[in-house]
């Protein structure tokens, strides 16, 4: 008879709750869920959302982007982009303007203001951080890490593979009558 994995060992020991409990998965998705939630804080602070703290720190990587560009690597729907940079643009932390060889087009480029922003912001997040992984050691931190983001690196090749699978799924679901 095979050798059961060790999740199954655990169940019969102390219970199948007790496992799902401490699986790797559910501690992963509700340490998820409260680092998202003092990380959320941090930003908001800061007058940002998650998603516009990512908006400026990729103008600040990357420089002036159009938005189509900034759409296609937030991966959001265009209409959700224009949500997000239009109080941006109000509180002068970025601007936006049309391209000068293609006037269809928007370039989005941060501001000093928004740099400034940004930059309190990260701080906060780097504080944050701190606070929620106090517990480990600077060994440990750095495992977390690579654990990390080997995963992200696993779920990244996975989406990429899928896209065409559900982008043909989608096409049919749209052409069906």
């Amino acid at each position: 008879m095979a050798a059961r994995p060790t999740t199954h060992k655990a169940a019969a020991s102390h219970g199948l709750i007790e496992e799902r409990a401490t699986s790797e998965g559910l501690l992963l998705a509700l340490l998820g869920q409260h680092a998202m939630r003092r990380l959320r804080a941090a930003h908001t602070k800061h007058k940002l959302s998650p998603r516009q703290f990512h908006l400026l720190g990729l103008l600040h990587d990357h420089g002036a982007l159009t938005q189509r560009e900034l759409g296609t690597r937030m991966d959001v729907d265009p209409s959700i982009l224009v949500s997000l940079l239009n109080p941006l643009e109000a509180d002068g932390h970025l601007l936006r303007e049309r391209d000068a060889a293609d006037r269809r087009r928007h370039v989005v480029t941060i501001t000093r203001r928004g740099e400034q922003r940004l930059e309190r912001a990260a701080q906060a997040q780097r504080d944050a951080e701190d606070e929620i992984l106090a517990g480990l050691s600077k060994t440990q931190r750095a495992q977390l890490r690579r654990l990390l983001l080997i995963l992200r690196e696993e779920f990244s090749a996975e989406a990429h593979a899928n896209r065409p699978a559900i982008a043909a799924t989608t096409h049919r679901l749209i052409a069906s009558p």
